[in-house]
């Protein structure tokens, strides 16, 4: 890695305060940061022969700020930037949230500091473990981020380009192969602005606890050659059309097509349950934070029957996590293949009887407006081979186009167990 960590010359000033824990973790982003930064330091603490004392940061020449999201902390803004022309010493304490809130409370020389914190972007992408909270980032791409507010959004890319490949070699380290890592992945649509892309079921968009594939993001990345910027999220096991950004602005205006509910999504999903009056679910569903419940609401036409399951396309109304599993969960009507929600004597049988080792829900189809120009765009997303010779199998070959459909049929040779 040594011969690609770039030399990058800031006005301001990187303080990292790292736990002791933490910098003997493998994991560890903020050395890869202090690496590219020169103008930077590193404190460690927790250690019970040493103590950080951050005193001598205090300045008249340079406005001092803590990184950290607590009580009374404000948004790291161009404007916020704006009010002090100094140039800014950022202190940006490292560990697990309560290594961080320790070294924040405990250290001489922090207890009066400024405090900021980020305001709320895009997750994680690049992560090697899971981060314990909704937002979590590594620390790289926190003082990449804040960076890009305090100096450039080159400095902001420069850095997580940096992350990015070691992530990418950490991963060949760690088994995954060449050939699994170079994988093209399939683009439906493209513009300056965006693409639509036809993910696999079983690839992650982001990198998660316990998952060794290299993350949807970072392959396409790879593929493109440049940055790019997911709009919404596919469950893992989820295959089917989903819209990427090529830019933070194009997906912030983008974010706000799904927010209001204008963009119109289409799935197929294979059910444990056959009810063609099943039309709509509405059932509040967890915020992803676990914070209240909030209203969720899925339509849904059947399409057609095989024993005691169902075939239907469904239309997500509203954007909750795992919207539509837990909806056809609620509804006595568990997807096939669903682990988690699912059953599994049922999961076992089209296992054994099939060979189908996969989720069965597929997006079919995203429509949306252009953000450039207002114009529309519809995007459809072949189902994939193995979720295709199912429905040949079983006898709804019909729907494996994933076309608009039409009218419920059953299968002449089901016997409506």
């Amino acid at each position: 890695m040594c011969e690609l960590i770039p030399r990058l010359e800031t006005r301001t000033k990187v303080v990292v305060v790292m736990h002791c824990r933490e910098w003997e973790k493998t994991t560890a982003t903020a050395p890869l940061a202090l690496a590219a930064l020169p103008n930077s330091e590193l404190h460690i603490h927790g250690a019970r022969d040493s103590r950080a004392d951050l005193s001598h940061l205090s300045r008249e020449d340079r406005r001092l700020l803590l990184l950290y999201p607590s009580e009374g902390a404000s948004p790291l803004t161009s404007e916020l930037v704006s009010q002090d022309p100094r140039p800014v010493t950022l202190i940006v304490p490292d560990g697990n949230w309560r290594q961080a809130a320790r070294a924040a409370r405990r250290l001489p020389g922090l207890a009066e500091v400024e405090r900021v914190f980020l305001p709320e972007g895009r997750p994680t992408a690049w992560g090697l473990r899971q981060e314990p909270k909704p937002g979590g980032l590594a620390t790289i791409e926190a003082i990449a981020r804040a960076l890009g507010v305090l100096e450039s959004r080159e400095i902001e890319e420069q850095l997580e380009r940096l992350l990015a490949e070691n992530v990418y070699r950490t991963h060949l380290t760690r088994g995954a192969s060449q050939k699994e890592w170079n994988d093209p992945v399939q683009i439906l649509y493209q513009d300056d602005d965006l693409l639509v892309i036809n993910k696999p079921s079983g690839l992650p968009v982001h990198r998660g606890r316990g998952v060794e594939t290299p993350p949807l993001l970072q392959r396409l990345r790879d593929q493109m050659g440049e940055w790019v910027y997911p709009v919404h999220r596919l469950d893992g096991g989820t295959s089917g059309a989903l819209l990427i950004a090529r830019t933070p602005e194009i997906a912030a205006r983008l974010s706000q097509q799904f927010e209001a509910g204008s963009v119109e999504k289409r799935y197929l999903a294979l059910c444990r349950g056959k009810d063609p009056t099943l039309t709509r679910v509405e059932h509040a569903l967890a915020r992803e934070d676990g914070t209240e419940r909030v209203p969720a609401v899925t339509d849904l036409t059947f399409l057609g029957s095989f024993e005691r399951y169902g075939l239907y396309e469904v239309r997500p109304k509203t954007g909750r996590k795992h919207q539509i599993r837990l909806h056809l969960k609620h509804m006595s009507h568990p997807i096939i293949g669903d682990v988690r929600y699912g059953k599994g004597e049922h999961n076992m049988l089209f296992r054994e009887r099939f060979g189908f080792h996969r989720l069965a829900l597929h997006a079919l189809s995203l429509r949306f407006t252009s953000p450039r120009t207002g114009e529309p765009i519809y995007v459809e997303a072949p189902l994939p081979f193995e979720f295709r010779s199912l429905l040949e199998a079983i006898g709804l070959a019909e729907f494996a186009s994933g076309a608009p459909v039409d009218p419920v049929r059953s299968p002449a040779s089901t016997d409506g167990a």
